[in-house]
């Protein structure tokens, strides 16, 4: 049986070597179907990029090519890192809209043993979208449009969007049309763009930061990938932000933080590094080659005041090295060779050997970090490695191979300061390593924190924050209470000490504008639930907590399935216009580090309101409202401030741990927030 009818594949990489087909593909259920699968006639792919956050729409025509009527079941192969937020569906010439209900998805027709339907199966993985399709009459054709939402990857300025369309080893005919189309929206100047797979695209739309491209193509076959690369300036620290407000809950926000790529290198702290290594049969060959040469690569780029160890793990922990050592080159050269005697044996001990990775580090106001080569099958527990991890080591999975611990792996590196990236035995892992060792090899600020002002704002996706660093992106999805201007603020501890980035970000009552961002916060939620379920097995809490927000954002979770009912359809949205928002008033944008121990640095605005009011100063009360501390701000002027307040009281006497509440107080504007000291 050859696979003649995937027609599509659709791909969207998050994390560096992701490699996922995407293509839509429609199973008869008669079992007398003259063919395996309806053919695939047309296919329109639409991408909105807002910034790196990528919404796709894909629209599939599909022929009953037999005489009789046939139910089908629509089956697509979501990227693993991608979310559904709509499914839409055709039956004569009326367009419907799924409906979301706890139920098991549709089963593909057949066995799922042999056959089509075992081959379907395991194309579309766990992630795949199954809907039942009833009555497709004899000749006619069923219309279906997938929408799903996703991130784009970001090196150094550049963001990359590609579908996989290489298929001619399924697809022996070509499309009737194959259509792309690419509608880019952006904060920032776009410097250049370019579908570079395809040179016959058209422009259809060109403004310094809104681009619109075309390709439509007929009687095509898919014989090579499609790629779409824009850039934006790297010469300066930019944020792209999206909120969106909502009328019967509060607002939602992504926020994403691309560092200047233009830092002096004076200014880049030196790392402490640990390459943990996991040397099990299942690395054996191809991966245990690649992976000593990547290494040795990564190598040659520390610095030689740096410090480095290597720790390989199968059933046993081995270390090169009792401790870190410096990164001179006769060290590098010994750790080279070092590698290449690494042979592999039975078992993967890995969580004895994070925890010894983890006890190579003993400062945290340090730049440490582990990069952990391995395909995560072992019985780590990852929130007790995050409770080890005091001494905040960002961790970065690389996880190799197709069959890999998706979840654990993602659990280790997110509750750990890091991310993940996936490589198959296809990639070239040598190019791959270095690239994700470049990003992480210039820190600018360790024991990072964010301040978000008078927004309120919660519900922080990841839950722990990385360093930053030149060239790499990091983002946050959350929720916000308070409509109006407000200050966001990028702290932490730096080669000059305590530094912060300061941006005034807009949290609107606009409804209509960012919608994605809802299903984007969601998307994260789902993930990181789902993540524990798949580590730590089910429990009713996480399964009800997921079904809530799947219903609740229509978004597909494993519990919930997207149902054609041929009764439902789609509602019409209208924008609203955007009201007025002022600029904030004088406040306490927050403090770092917080929890602090004896000292930490106090963050405030004033505006221009209280420029000439004498009476401004900082308050401090312990929790039993009494008055520890004073601090006169009758000299400072508008704009942002810092100030370091030791942890002592009037006479100088140092004050108990404990919760203290930090009051500014400027004219008639008090503002307050609570600081912790932990000693």
């Amino acid at each position: 049986m050859t696979r003649k009818n995937f027609s599509l594949i659709i791909a969207l990489i998050i994390l560096l070597g992701t490699k996922v087909f995407a293509e839509g593909l429609l199973l008869p259920s008669a079992e007398d179907y003259p063919k395996d699968l309806l053919q695939n006639r047309l296919t329109k792919i639409y991408v909105r990029l807002n910034g790196q956050i990528a919404e796709t729409v894909v629209y599939q025509e599909f022929v009953n090519e037999w005489t009789k009527p046939t139910n089908a079941v629509y089956s697509f192969p979501l990227p693993p890192d991608a979310r559904a937020t709509a499914f839409f569906y055709w039956y004569n010439d009326v367009c419907y809209k799924a409906v979301l209900k706890v139920k098991e998805q549709a089963v593909n027709p057949g066995t799922g043993e042999g056959g089509v339907a075992a081959l379907v199966n395991k194309y579309i993985g766990k992630n795949g979208i199954k809907v039942m399709l009833q009555n497709i009459p004899p000749g006619g054709i069923q219309k279906v449009q997938l929408h799903y939402i996703s991130i784009c990857p970001y090196y150094q300025g550049e963001m990359v969007y590609q579908f996989p369309l290489d298929t001619q080893e399924f697809i022996k005919y070509p499309l009737d049309l194959l259509s792309v189309e690419i509608d880019l929206l952006s904060n920032y100047d776009i410097q250049s763009y370019d579908l570079k797979s395809h040179p016959g695209w058209k422009i259809k739309k060109e403004d310094p930061r809104h681009v619109m491209i075309e390709m439509n193509q007929s009687k095509t076959y898919l014989n090579r990938d499609l790629e779409f690369h824009y850039s934006i300036p790297t010469s300066r620290l930019c944020v792209d932000f999206f909120p969106v407000a909502n009328d019967t809950m509060d607002g939602h926000f992504t926020l994403m933080v691309n560092p200047d790529e233009t830092i002096d290198p004076a200014k880049i702290l030196k790392k402490r590094v640990v390459f943990l290594i996991d040397n099990s049969t299942s690395m054996y060959g191809n991966k245990l080659d690649q992976s000593r040469t990547a290494i040795g690569q990564c190598l040659d780029q520390l610095k030689p005041d740096e410090f480095f160890n290597i720790i390989t793990f199968n059933n046993y922990v081995y270390h090169w090295k009792t401790q870190l050592i410096l990164a001179t080159p006769e060290n590098i050269q010994s750790a080279k060779t070092y590698l290449l005697s690494l042979q592999t044996g039975y078992g993967s001990n890995l969580d004895l050997a994070l925890q010894n990775a983890l006890s190579q580090f003993s400062d945290k106001n340090q730049s440490n970090s582990i990069l952990l080569f391995t395909d995560g099958f072992s019985p780590v527990d990852p929130l007790n490695i995050e409770k080890l991890n005091v001494n905040r080591a960002g961790i970065f999975c690389i996880g190799m191979g197709e069959d890999l611990n998706r979840a654990r792996l993602e659990m280790i590196s997110l509750r750990n300061y890091g991310f993940v990236t996936y490589f198959d035995e296809t990639d070239n892992l040598i190019a791959g390593i270095s690239r994700v060792f470049h990003q992480i090899n210039r820190p600018m600020l360790i024991n990072t924190n964010f301040e978000f002002g008078l927004s309120e704002a919660y519900g922080f996706l990841p839950q722990k924050y990385p360093s930053v660093y030149q060239g790499c992106r990091f983002f946050i999805a959350g929720r916000y209470k308070n409509y109006g201007t407000s200050a966001f603020s990028i702290a932490g501890f730096s080669t000059e000490g305590v530094k912060a980035f300061d941006f005034f970000l807009d949290f609107t009552n606009q409804k209509a504008a960012n919608k994605f961002s809802e299903s984007i916060w969601a998307k994260e939620m789902i993930d990181e639930i789902e993540r524990q379920i798949d580590v730590y097995g089910e429990t009713d809490s996480l399964k009800q907590l997921d079904i809530k927000l799947s219903l609740q954002y229509n978004i597909r979770c494993k519990y919930t399935a997207y149902i054609a009912d041929y009764t439902t359809l789609p509602p019409t949205h209208v924008a609203e216009e955007q009201d007025y928002v002022p600029m904030p008033k004088s406040y306490l944008v927050g403090n770092v580090p917080n929890p602090f121990n004896s000292i930490t640095t106090i963050r405030f605005y004033l505006d221009r309101d209280v420029a000439g009011i004498k009476h401004k100063f900082l308050r401090i009360y312990n929790m039993l409202g009494q008055l520890v501390m004073v601090i006169d701000l009758s000299q400072w002027g508008p704009g942002f401030h810092s100030i370091q307040f030791n942890g002592k009281d009037y006479w100088g006497n140092a004050l108990p741990s404990g919760i203290y509440i930090c009051q500014l107080v400027a004219g008639k504007t008090i503002s307050t927030i609570r600081i912790s000291l932990v000693k």
